[in-house]
């Protein structure tokens, strides 16, 4: 008897896949591997499988809200978690020129380029291991960390990022958003099937999640979103971008990546499917 295709295994295993790889140590050392191999280029801490011009696009939007979200030109301190070679850190610097910015990676070799190029300190430590005397802060970025925790460590995460806020201070998270299941999995497709041919290959995927969890998370633990951007055309065009993107150069592309980007503008705070969802979040009652 001929055997039908089971979708929803094929799902089930995908899934599996690109959520189970907690931030351990094995993570700690595809990282270290992954900055040595890609030092300052976007590959390293974004999309390593992209094409250039995707990844430009990606990093422009967490610019973007970033900078948006940052208020204030005094004397502001503010702790980049996951912070790499700096590359949310320096259009921070540029635009708070007195700001005092931290970050923390755990990657040595990460926090040895974040120093380099920001002339800032930087610590190896993970969020869930911060400290408790390691100061608070007007603001905490967050972006793409979360989703290499197990349920544990995620846990003891998002109290640390708490706990590090100042009385009125934010954190900006981005994370990935189950609602853009589809288009990741077509889009790291060829990353699941070299898993399922070379099993000993460490990989540094991570997990989604919905933004009722990310919401209930912070909520248990005392925090509470203010507000969310989406990346509805970016999430739709995706596969189209990173063709156009491995076809052409990229001064080619990026007309298109500049349409999508005000697409993505206007319809940011509509709740459609999206990649990666943006978080404004207060660690008080009052915000």
């Amino acid at each position: 008897m001929k055997r039908s295709w089971n979708f929803e295994w094929f799902k089930t295993i995908l899934q599996r896949n690109l959520t189970l790889n907690p931030f351990n140590d094995s993570n700690q050392t595809a990282w270290e591997r992954r900055s040595k191999l890609y030092g300052t280029s976007l590959k390293g801490v974004l999309f390593k499988g992209a094409p250039d011009v995707v990844n430009e696009h990606f990093h422009d939007w967490h610019k973007k809200i970033v900078l948006e979200f940052v208020e204030g030109t005094g004397e502001l301190r503010i702790l980049d978690v996951g912070c790499g070679y700096g590359r949310l850190s320096i259009p921070i610097i540029e635009k708070v020129p007195n700001v005092d910015i931290t970050g923390i990676d755990i990657s040595e070799n990460y926090v040895r380029l974040y120093k380099e190029n920001t002339s800032h300190s930087a610590f190896v430590v993970g969020v869930e291991d911060l400290p408790p005397d390691f100061g608070t802060f007007d603001y905490i970025l967050c972006v793409t960390v979360l989703m290499y925790l197990d349920d544990e460590n995620l846990k003891k995460a998002v109290f640390n990022l708490l706990s590090h806020l100042k009385p009125k201070g934010k954190l900006i998270l981005i994370e990935p958003h189950f609602s853009g299941y589809y288009f990741q999995t077509v889009f790291g497709l060829g990353t699941f099937l070299m898993k399922r041919i070379q099993k000993d290959i460490v990989d540094t995927q991570g997990r989604s999640f919905r933004s009722d969890k990310i919401e209930q998370l912070f909520h248990h633990a005392g925090g509470r979103v203010l507000c969310k951007w989406r990346l509805p055309m970016t999430s739709l065009f995706l596969g189209p971008l990173t063709l156009a993107g491995k076809l052409f150069p990229m001064g080619a592309v990026r007309p298109f990546c500049k349409f999508i980007f005000f697409l993505d503008a206007l319809l940011g705070k509509l709740k459609l499917p999206s990649i990666q969802v943006a978080y404004l979040i207060a660690g008080d009652e009052k915000g």
